[in-house]
């Protein structure tokens, strides 16, 4: 197996379809320091330097050196040669001690305080064990209060002070032991309650349990989300709002003071279940997002006002990535604890670090909170490297940072309509993108705010070599996060980079800036799981009246890939193995979209609004998901459809295409208060108005029919209706379907002389032929029509099963049928429906039919019926929808209309 498809199917699943729609999938065999080499996939030449990527992803943060710098392997070489041993547990450990010492150091030159450190594996590990200690914390504040209390009431009880009353405080005149027992009652019912812990709006802590309750995961799933610690996020960041935003949670007790002549006086103190409020000085996944000096201090008050830890988590933002040690060291507001991470491991070790202010530390906490892989000399003697080499670097990153700021500022300028900001400092860079308004329903659905990043990402990766991702919170923000070996021309490169992006953006050039999803993917697509999610709020059902319109809504997939201009007119300029590389590329990640919307009036009565849904698959997509098994993923996408058509408001649902296939003639959609319909009784009694009277004008020995796909849905019930209309059928299928097409012949009883064929060849012989099958190929060939005889051929399928060189036969007549012509002039206009004016096909006019009489039961849910055909034939008339001939002289150019019928009623009585 494969890297890429042991990745998908062992490591990481949905990061493996992610990566292969948006043309991610690549692989990196090396990496020199800000450069990473790409691994040859499939028929590449081996790659050289000139095919090397920039690297401004930078591990998140975490290679602020770059890849294996050589001070920092140098280092690890040591420790290998040393046999320095990894596993020493219980024991001393002098990396760790070196490690730890270094960091109390450098943060206390700015805050003037001394740490005990903690060491962990990950930045989450850091803020899970500052959760605890602080959790710890607070709890023997409280116990050490409690204790007090006790004390002190035990005192007045001892001398006959339990009834005097307070001379003086607070609680002046009420009893002592009153004051005291239910002052112990609050302390000890706050002990008993979970503390509290505070973070900020669009914050990003990790995604532990603890640490992801810290997090503002906007775009995770609510059923991701595990139950943590008790908290409270702060929306408002006004220094006012952060001060007094938890004074509800406080509680007052009082202690008793007895002077020197003992006469008892009270005094008062607020406690709060705050344990600990974090933050990070520069908000790095939520779009780089600077949290101003006066909310730092403002945390700072609060977590004073409640005896809470003040925590800067620094580990994406410190260790000199924004040209300071310390992201917050020129707010000149101090923490009590600072996590780092990413970056102190040097881009070689995962190591991550907690630092509590020495006097807050809680001597049991190292014994107790302990983890098998902290501590070790091979990590800690490398993290050490990297926070000496750090400083060697400040002034560059200062430097290099306003540089590359300052140009891709510049390209906001420029481009105000596609670039929202520039946001950050050093090289801890966010440029955030407008999310683009393209015209076409299609790339609405594409550009959405999680895609909108990594569309870049690629345009940048294949085009200009740059490696960028967004940021996981606000994913129209691009993380531009280089090592401090950035060189000024990089910054030229990537500054040019990214005004080719952002003109692009502006001038609305979608087809350029998604080139990159044109290359045909590699390895097998694996289809994505459900994962039941709230389904949205479904609209308020439509009354009909004059002036609520009845909707409805038809589902579509795309028959062919090349028709995907017409859904998507940027598009325009793609081939057509473009088209069809790309949507094999997205297969399983878009969702149903709408397309258009019309409203269409009936000749009796009124309006009702149709809307066009995507089924975000294509016919060819269709027919290989049912052959391998994974039906269960097209009926999930077409259900997902119908939830979207509802959603909008539509009361009657019309399934168009593969969608009614896969759903097995609709009957796996169900609905109570909905109506459902395959629209194939119409499709139906269009080809059998059209054949009764084609058969009419045929002489004797000439009303042989040739049927294709009789075992369909519309085929099964064509057979019925135009058997007592001709004098012998032939019923062709694939090999292996004699046996079905002969449970059809036995239904059609002594009305016609019927034979069977598992050959097309067998379609010579007959003057008229009609295909309904499913296919997403042509099933039928120039070959199996030549001769002399005249033949018409009523191509009921979409796409068709006609192949286009059967238009250059002098002797077939293709007439695409199923067709309808709206009442009067209306001439409304669905995406990737390539009809003349005025012309629909017929299961969409069937879904609109049934607009227009609410008590009128669908014809074609389940199989079709000849009465159920007969039924939708009424309706049509009703309404004034008239069949339409529609002939093909050829497939590849837009049909046109002859000899359409004036009513169905005319010529079917």
């Amino acid at each position: 197996m494969n890297a890429d498809a042991g990745f998908a199917r062992y490591a990481r699943p949905e990061f493996a379809r992610l990566f292969r729609a948006l043309h991610l999938d690549v692989t990196y065999r090396a990496g020199q320091g800000d450069r990473l080499i790409r691994e040859r996939r499939g028929d590449e030449e081996d790659v050289d330097d000139g095919d090397q990527i920039l690297d401004l992803v930078g591990g998140a943060g975490s290679s602020l050196f770059g890849h294996n710098h050589p001070a920092l392997l140098e280092v690890a070489r040591r420790c290998f040669d040393e046999q320095v041993p990894f596993n020493a547990q219980a024991s001393i450990r002098p990396g760790a001690a070196e490690l730890g010492e270094r960091l109390s150091t450098i943060v206390g030159t700015t805050t003037g305080a001394s740490y005990v450190v903690t060491l962990g594996s990950t930045g989450a590990e850091a803020v899970e064990a500052a959760v605890k200690h602080a959790t710890v914390e607070h709890r023997r504040r409280l116990g050490t209060l409690q204790e007090d209390t006790e004390l002190a009431l035990r005192r007045v009880n001892r001398d006959g002070l339990a009834g005097t009353p307070c001379a003086s405080g607070p609680v002046v005149g009420r009893p002592c032991s009153e004051v005291l027992s239910e002052s112990l009652d609050r302390i000890a019912e706050l002990r008993r309650t979970d503390p509290v812990f505070v973070s900020l709006r669009n914050a990003f802590h990790g995604k532990t349990a603890g640490a992801g309750t810290l997090t503002h995961g906007g775009n995770v799933p609510a059923d991701l989300h595990v139950p943590g610690p008790r908290h409270r996020r702060l929306g408002d960041w006004t220094p006012e709002a952060v001060v007094s935003a938890l004074d509800a949670e406080r509680v007052r007790v009082h202690s008793i003071r007895v002077d020197a002549a003992g006469v008892p006086h009270s005094t008062a103190r607020d406690l709060s279940p705050v344990a600990a409020c974090f933050v990070e000085p520069v908000q790095g996944e939520s779009g780089v997002h600077e949290v101003p000096v006066e909310t730092l201090a403002a945390l700072r008050e609060l977590s004073d006002r409640h005896e809470a830890a003040l925590v800067f988590d620094e580990i994406q933002c410190g260790m000199g990535r924004t040209g300071t040690f310390l992201a917050s060291e020129g707010s000149g507001v101090t923490a009590d604890y600072y996590l780092f991470s990413k970056s102190l491991g040097g881009g070689l070790a995962k190591i991550s670090a907690l630092l509590i202010e020495e006097s807050r530390y809680v001597p049991e906490f190292g014994r107790h909170h302990t983890s098998t892989f902290a501590d070790d000399d091979f990590s800690s003697r490398i993290a050490t490297a990297a926070v000496d080499l750090s400083f060697t670097y400040l002034d560059r990153i200062a430097e290099t940072g306003t540089m590359l700021r300052d140009r891709l500022a510049e390209v906001a300028a420029r481009w105000p309509d596609s670039v929202v900001e520039v946001r950050g400092r050093g090289l801890l860079l966010g440029v955030e993108f407008v999310l683009p308004q393209p015209e076409s329903g299609l790339l609405r659905e594409v550009f959405d705010s999680e895609s909108l990043g990594y569309l870049i990402a690629g345009r940048l990766l294949h085009t200009h070599r740059i490696r960028v991702i967004p940021t996981l919170s606000a994913p129209t923000t691009v993380r531009v996060q280089p090592s401090a070996l950035l060189k000024p021309a990089d910054v030229a490169h990537i500054a040019a980079a990214f005004d080719d992006v952002a003109g692009l953006l502006s001038r609305g050039e979608y087809a350029t800036l998604l080139e990159h999803l044109t290359v045909p993917p590699e390895g097998e697509w694996r289809p994505p799981r459900h994962v039941p999610l709230p389904r949205r709020d479904r609209a308020v059902p439509h009354s009909g009246s004059a002036a609520d319109v009845p909707r409805v809504a038809f589902l579509a997939n795309l028959d062919v890939p090349g028709k995907l201009w017409h859904m998507a007119p940027e598009l325009t300029d793609w081939s057509d193995g473009q088209c069809e590389a790309a949507l094999e590329r997205v297969r399983g990640e878009l969702d149903p979209f709408e397309v258009a919307r019309h409203r269409i009036t009936s000749e009796a009565h009124g309006e009702v609004e149709c809307i066009m849904v995507a089924a975000p698959f294509t016919a060819a997509q269709a027919n290989a998901a049912l052959r391998s098994g994974q039906g269960a993923w097209l009926r999930r996408t077409v259900l997902d459809a119908v939830e979207t058509g509802v959603s909008l408001g539509a009361r009657v649902i019309g399934l168009g295409g593969h969608t009614s296939i896969v759903t097995n003639a609709a009957r796996d959609v169900v609905e109570h208060d909905v109506r459902v319909t395959s629209g194939n009784s119409l499709t139906a009694a269009c080809a059998y108005d059209l054949l009764r009277l084609q058969l009419a004008e045929c002489g004797a020995g000439e009303r042989h029919v040739g049927l294709v796909g009789a075992i369909g849905n519309i085929g099964v019930v064509m057979a019925e209706l135009i058997a007592p209309h001709c004098e012998s059928m032939t019923l062709v299928g694939r090999p292996g379907s004699a046996r079905r097409l002969a449970n059809v012949a036995e239904r059609l009883g002594d009305q016609v002389d019927v034979s069977i064929a598992e050959d097309m060849d067998a379609l010579r012989d007959c003057p008229i032929v009609v295909s309904a099958t499913n296919a997403a190929d042509p099933v039928i060939l120039p070959t199996h029509l030549t001769g002399d005889r005249k033949v018409l051929v009523c191509d009921l399928a979409v796409p068709g099963d006609v192949h286009p060189a059967v238009t250059s036969l002098p002797n077939v007549t293709l007439v695409s049928g199923g067709r309808i012509q709206l009442p009067g002039m209306q001439t409304p206009h669905f995406p990737g429906i390539t009809l003349p004016p005025g012309i629909l096909y017929s299961c969409m006019a069937e879904t609109m039919l049934l607009g227009f009489e609410p008590g009128t039961p669908s014809p074609s849910y389940g199989g079709l019926t000849s009465s159920g055909v007969l039924a939708a034939r009424d309706l049509a008339v009703r309404h004034g929808f008239h069949p339409a001939r529609v002939v093909l002289d050829d497939i590849s150019a837009q049909p046109w209309i002859a000899n359409g019928f004036s009513t169905l009623e005319e010529h079917i009585g």
